[in-house]
């Protein structure tokens, strides 16, 4: 399980399995802060590039 706390008094908010999977906005017993959790952003795709001087234009061969 993974702890929620609270990013002012560290209290303890909730515990979850995982991540969450949407939007939570949740307000702290202790000291009143809202706490604001977004699921994590996906990992940008990384493309191979293609051999460095199949890329490259060579100016004034046109």
């Amino acid at each position: 399980m993974k702890e929620f706390r609270c990013g002012h008094c560290r209290a303890l908010l909730f515990k979850a399995a995982g991540n969450p999977s949407c939007a939570i906005e949740i307000k702290c017993r202790r000291c009143g802060t809202l706490t604001h959790l977004r699921p994590p952003e996906p990992a940008p795709e990384r493309h191979e590039r293609a051999d460095h001087e199949a890329q490259h234009v060579v100016r004034g061969s046109l």
